[in-house]
């Protein structure tokens, strides 16, 4: 995101490159509040997030997704099964590998932080067309592979 708006290009292109860079320091925010009240790190909560959106996983699937060592991983997935978000289990296709699988009990406490902001987008929501509704879920998911396509860049 641009420190600055281009003066060349639309306003509105503008406007909206702002209030995403306002939405992810909002969400930021957002989560590190609710991470600190779970007592966990922001990158627990992350990768608690990986897990119910992508369902059970390997620590090294995991490393991937979250740009982090698989030694870090580890002891992340240690921190958080002692502390009753996640539990190992065989994966049944390969008894040499284990899966990361994100307890229910934990999702749901989780869950619980994002009700109110859940509740407040959904009624949000109800003010667009189903058009206009279309229109934004595509743009967030154009904008989604961007900022994925972007750290894969930084990576390399």
């Amino acid at each position: 995101m641009p420190v600055k708006p281009h003066e060349d290009e639309n306003e509105l292109a503008n406007r909206i490159i702002a209030s995403m860079t306002d939405l992810a320091g909002a969400l930021g925010r957002l989560n590190d509040l609710v991470a600190q009240r779970l007592g966990v790190a922001q990158t627990d909560l992350l990768c608690l997030h990986v897990l119910n959106r992508a369902g059970a996983s390997t620590a090294g699937a995991l490393s991937s997704q979250l740009g982090r060592t698989t030694g870090a991983v580890t002891h992340m997935i240690d921190r958080l099964e002692k502390a009753g978000y996640v539990r190992r289990e065989p994966d049944p296709q390969d008894r040499r590998r284990v899966l990361v699988e994100a307890s229910a009990p934990g999702l749901e406490r989780i869950a619980s932080f994002y009700e109110g902001m859940d509740a407040r987008s959904r009624r949000l929501m109800a003010t667009f067309s189903d058009d206009q509704l279309a229109a934004i879920h595509a743009f967030l998911l154009g904008s989604c592979e961007s900022a994925a396509e972007e750290c894969d860049r930084l990576i390399r």
